[in-house]
């Protein structure tokens, strides 16, 4: 018996279960549990049925049985919380709500009944074997054969034809279960085609905004969720979801960082020597602050991947979290020789342009984040430097028109909150002339 609901295929025999072509480990005991619950998914199976079947009857605690019903939850898909295919009903059990399609057969050899008649005289039976049918019910195909009316030498020819008969209903439900399961691998197909096609349009959007960023989780999200084996849609989600952190466009920043490393893990784990997931690596390492690590890190990628200006550009942001400037804006200028046209180009004008701005170095600055600026006006901290920049050399309303262009995108921003994120003690000495800059423009404390 095959049992298919959603994307998944649940095969009882061979003790598998399928996510379409992909096999999904499952312990011995949430298998038979998963097993025993769709296949009495008519009713509402109680704590004690559960004992009684999966752990023949040994005591159990809550707790490990709570903790089963989740394992098996999480292998299909569904959460406590959704509980869209494992409802559980308070006191009562639980039950599988999903829609299940079936198919299969639950063989009985055929008896010749008229050599043993019945008592009383009631009617002999030639029984079918049981077939389950799409909805999930059994019926049985039987040729009633009243044995006082027929021949003993009739009974062998009708017997024939009602086996013959359920043959032709046996094939009948196994050429349903395999066009069914065509369907599913045509689904399966459609979307990792689907995946494939929002992962490029992802790509194509420059995250430059809270908005660019809602909308490339979301298409990120969805294309991991269709095609869950997709390296390159699980690299631009870790990404994205980087990106949110690092520039605080994300409402839960702890759990957004861990969902970026789990969803890198599983990246790795099908293309861990891809470029791009050396270059995720390299992002999440700075959203944790691990800025030594990443230098390191980077640095060996950009040995195997030479003409990837990420890497430079992410190792840059790393020493200069270091306070490490010089070095830092040697790699943003590395940055710029191998990718001058590059839609991320603002982010190293950006990080040039504050290292001249912490050196005293206010005209090389306006330069470089006027450009910054330019390309992604709605990310909001080089217009903040920008304004910095302005107010020291004395060019007041110009810092103030920057200023007004940050606030609108970040409100609530103050001296004592300023800043996408917090570097180390010498990064943060060499904030201080950007501060003074602000103050000066007319941030408030």
């Amino acid at each position: 018996m095959l049992y298919i609901f959603e994307n998944f295929t649940l095969d009882p025999d061979r003790r598998e279960l399928r996510c379409g072509a992909t096999a999904i480990a499952m312990e011995p005991q949430a298998f038979d549990l998963l097993v025993h619950l769709i296949r009495h998914r008519e009713h509402v199976v109680s704590r004690d049925e559960l004992i009684e079947q999966i752990w023949d009857g040994r005591i159990v605690s809550e707790s490990a049985l709570s903790t089963r019903i989740n394992t098996v939850r999480k292998a299909i898909g569904d959460t406590g919380a959704e509980q869209r295919l494992i409802k559980t009903l308070p006191r009562k059990g639980v039950r599988f709500v999903g829609e299940v399609r079936g198919a299969g057969q639950d063989a009985s050899e055929s008896s010749d009944t008229a050599d043993a008649p019945m008592a009383n005289g009631g009617p002999s039976a030639l029984q079918s074997p049981e077939v389950e049918i799409p909805n999930g019910h059994t019926q049985a195909v039987t040729a009633v054969i009243p044995a006082e009316s027929v021949p003993r030498r009739a009974v062998a020819p009708r017997a024939a034809a009602a086996i013959a008969a359920t043959g032709l209903v046996c094939f009948a439900v196994l050429l349903w279960a395999y066009f069914a399961h065509s369907a599913q691998v045509e689904q399966t197909r459609a979307n990792i085609e689907t995946a494939a096609k929002l992962t490029q349009i992802a790509e194509k959007i420059n995250v430059i905004s809270r908005e660019d960023y809602q909308a490339v989780r979301a298409l990120g999200q969805w294309a991991v969720d269709l095609d869950p084996n997709n390296a390159e849609a699980l690299t631009r989600l870790t990404h994205v979801l980087t990106t949110g952190v690092l520039n605080h466009w994300s409402n839960d920043l702890a759990n957004d960082l861990h969902a970026a490393d789990q969803t890198l893990q599983s990246a790795a784990r099908i293309a861990p020597d891809s470029m791009g997931v050396r270059g995720a690596q390299c992002h999440i390492l700075r959203a944790m602050r691990r800025f030594e690590v990443a230098i390191d890190v980077c640095s060996e990628a950009a040995q195997s991947f030479p003409q990837y200006a990420f890497l430079h550009k992410e190792i840059g942001y790393n020493r200069l979290m270091l306070g490490q400037l010089d070095e830092a804006l040697a790699e943003f200028q590395e940055a710029d020789r191998i990718a001058p046209d590059s839609r991320l180009r603002w982010s190293w004008y950006q990080g040039a342009g504050l290292i001249y701005l912490m050196q005293g170095e206010d005209l090389k600055a306006i330069d470089f984040l006027s450009r910054a600026t330019l390309e992604a006006p709605n990310t909001g901290h080089p217009a903040a430097y920008l304004a910095s920049a302005y107010a020291l050399v004395g060019r007041d309303q110009e810092a103030r028109d920057a200023l007004d262009h940050y606030m609108k995108l970040w409100p609530k921003t103050a001296l004592n909150n300023f800043g996408p994120m917090v570097g180390t003690a010498a990064f943060n000495n060499r904030m201080e002339r950007v501060l003074k800059g602000l103050r000066l423009a007319g941030l408030s404390e």
